[in-house]
């Protein structure tokens, strides 16, 4: 299969980037975009000279492809990917692979059935700081992970002003995705029992039902405890729309890295270092072009449906994420602790 003719459902700000991502990418064409708003998939679809949908049905039906990148919002990923899988289509999802532990076993079941690829875009893991850490880790530098510290904060434009749907889904989906991802694959074992709570209050005031954050302390079989803070509530005057913070504590060492600054520090019992990053990080445009982490990840997607390995984040690899996402829900509205079976 020399050329991969891929479609991409939801022409939103992931939607578009996808379009233009496997547009730009040789050995893949676009084929279609489709979206309930037409102007928005005519939009996406015109650079690459591809047709326009207003629903997947139709364009499965009169187009010709053999790859669906879904880019819907958070709560709308089940529909479209098991009806993709469903005409035999190889599959990319955007996180989170679903918002519900059924959705995404009834998905990753269906990719099983049908023998079709099925990844989830949890392209932070090829972020150049990221997998800097993970290579930290898994050559000792830290000893093994005992406690990690994920912050992710968001202004309050993300839920009233930059999605619409910020009800339909929380910041432990939204936002939190990737770094659950990140933090499971760092420790290298799965989650037993999670507390969390949430807070809700600023953004009900405003007439949208979503909670303001959410903070969960994740306990891992092997020891370590992961703690995930999301919040989306920041006042709009902060410098910048989004501020990641990650702490990765050893019984040997530690990592520290902040996104303002793509910094990384690394101390173990010898000494430490510090290390700044420069060029490409997720999706950086370099020559008129897109490059960094997501287009790794679409070149993986694009290798495995070629016939290459399993992707290191399909569905079947990743359903943990969304079985810890749920145990996070469920033990903030139940105001106690819950194991994962």
């Amino acid at each position: 299969m020399s050329e991969i003719r891929v479609a991409v459902v939801g022409a939103g700000i992931l939607g578009r980037r996808h379009a233009r991502a496997f547009h730009e990418i040789e050995g893949a064409r676009l084929v279609a975009v489709a979206d309930p708003s037409l102007e928005k998939a005519t939009a996406a679809a015109e650079p690459a000279g591809a047709r326009a949908f207003e629903d997947l049905g139709r364009l499965l039906e009169e187009v010709e492809c053999d790859a669906v990148a879904v880019a819907t919002p958070d709560h709308l990923h089940a529909a479209p990917v098991l009806a993709a899988l469903a005409a035999e289509k190889h599959v990319l999802v955007e996180k989170p692979l679903a918002t519900t532990l059924a959705e995404a076993r009834a998905m990753v079941a269906e990719a099983e059935r049908r023998g079709r690829v099925l990844q989830v875009n949890y392209s932070q893991r090829g972020v150049p700081e990221y997998a800097w850490m993970k290579e930290r880790i898994d050559a000792g530098a830290i000893g093994r992970p005992a406690l990690i510290q994920s912050s992710k904060q968001d202004t309050i434009h993300v839920p009233t002003r930059m999605i619409q749907w910020a009800a339909a889904t929380s910041p432990i989906f939204f936002m939190s995705s990737h770094d659950i991802d990140l933090v499971t694959w760092f420790v290298g074992g799965r989650a037993w029992r999670v507390t969390a709570v949430e807070r809700r209050g600023a953004l009900e005031a405003l007439g949208i039902a979503a909670a303001d954050g959410v903070d969960a302390l994740v306990e891992y079989d092997t020891g370590a405890v992961a703690s995930f803070h999301s919040s989306w509530i920041l006042p709009n005057s902060y410098p910048s729309v989004t501020v990641d913070r990650m702490v990765v504590v050893g019984d040997a060492g530690m990592l520290h890295f902040e996104s303002r600054g793509r910094q990384v520090e690394c101390y173990g019992a010898s000494g430490g270092m510090s290390i700044t990053f420069t060029g490409p990080q997720t999706a950086t445009e370099v020559d008129g072009r897109l490059e960094g982490a997501f287009r790794r990840s679409l070149l993986a997607f694009l290798d495995a449906v070629r016939g290459g390995p399993e992707p290191a984040t399909s569905g079947a690899r990743t359903l943990h994420v969304v079985e810890i996402q749920e145990a996070i829900l469920e033990s903030a509205a139940r105001a106690a602790a819950v194991e994962i079976g």
